[in-house]
């Protein structure tokens, strides 16, 4: 049993989206570009982000991705953006619908 302290029950619907969306964003495994900047590298890690993700009608479900912001401060190169990239995911048929950045 897990404790209940700090708990996030998600439902598999929106757990299922998140990795969805996730492995489009960031797939797992890719590797930064030769002779990217330190930044660059913090970008390209999943756990740079924090994310929300919401319930819309007909099984859409909305996942949004930001740069925590205390990630990558004070690294070289251009700083993330401020700006979440959101996806809007259709669970029924598993396709990713649109993706805003």
């Amino acid at each position: 049993m897990l404790p209940t302290d700090g708990q996030h029950v998600l439902p598999g619907a929106i757990a299922a989206a998140i990795a969805f969306a996730m492995e489009d964003f960031l797939p797992l495994g890719a590797k930064p570009r030769r002779g990217a900047t330190p930044t660059e590298v913090c970008a390209s890690q999943r756990q740079t982000y924090d994310v929300t993700a919401v319930p819309g009608a007909n099984a859409v479900v909305f996942v949004s991705f930001l740069a925590r912001p205390d990630a990558c401060r004070d690294m070289e190169g251009p700083s993330l953006s401020d700006v979440p990239v959101v996806y809007a995911v259709d669970t029924a048929t598993w396709v990713i619908l649109s993706v805003q950045k």
